[in-house]
């Protein structure tokens, strides 16, 4: 079955920024065509997100989800298609930013869909979707009342002053807890194959890159002769 890739961007973005991320997969014997999704409308990442899937889930296939502020490395396609779902992981993500330790050997790391906080898992840059899961997602309210009420929301729209239109991540985590069902468990792919350079956030202007600094980079480990792939 092919994956599905789809970029999330934004109007600023678009002509600079996606086409080398939608050039590493186009025509690879894996992928379907990537599909782009631009914010046009600047509804803000969650509905731009959960409307990007839901364009993506048309396919019936597992979703690669990419934002645009991303490096992709060379060897990431071939290492995507070869990606196995355990049975009971939703989503894996490939740009891990705090729920895996820095030079942690390489494999599929489960988590809990709520992260190392119980609040959210942070950052969807670049994740693999179980077409199970995308389904879901498509079809799932990420706006409802039980979501809204729950702590990472809350919190978050303290600490951001956003209204929560931005917190993709949270929402997903939570559709995925509450609505996962046999496959309600979280996963973090070391290396990372996806280095995220967004130094200027869309969402966020102004917060530095210091938190959101990728682990685990795999040119990073080959930098210093290690093999990336190695357990």
């Amino acid at each position: 079955m092919l994956i599905q890739p789809v970029i999330l961007t934004t109007p600023h973005r678009k002509a600079n920024d996606v086409p080398a991320i939608v050039a590493a997969f186009a025509g690879h014997r894996s992928f379907a065509e990537p599909m782009v999704y631009c914010d046009e409308r600047k509804d803000g990442a969650a509905i731009s997100t959960r409307d990007a899937i839901r364009m993506a889930a048309a396919s019936g296939c597992h979703v690669l989800f990419l934002e645009d502020d991303l490096r992709v490395d060379a060897l990431a396609p071939e290492i995507i298609a070869g990606i196995e779902f355990p049975g009971d992981i939703s989503i894996i993500s490939l740009c891990d930013m705090r729920e895996v330790c820095e030079y942690a050997p390489a494999g599929l790391y489960k988590r809990h869909p709520l992260g190392s906080d119980g609040r959210g898992w942070w950052g969807n840059q670049a994740m693999l979707i179980h077409r199970d899961t995308v389904a879901m997602s498509a079809r799932e309210d990420w706006f409802s009342t039980r979501i809204e009420k729950s702590l990472g929301i809350r919190t978050h729209i303290i600490a951001y002053d956003d209204n929560g239109v931005n917190c993709s991540d949270i929402r997903l985590s939570l559709l995925v807890h509450y609505h996962g069902g046999e496959r309600s468990s979280y996963a973090v792919h070391v290396p990372s194959l996806f280095k995220h350079i967004g130094h200027d956030s869309a969402c966020f202007p102004g917060r530095l890159m210091g938190e959101r600094e990728t682990r685990n980079w795999i040119a990073d480990r080959r930098k210093y002769n290690v093999d990336p792939l190695a357990g």
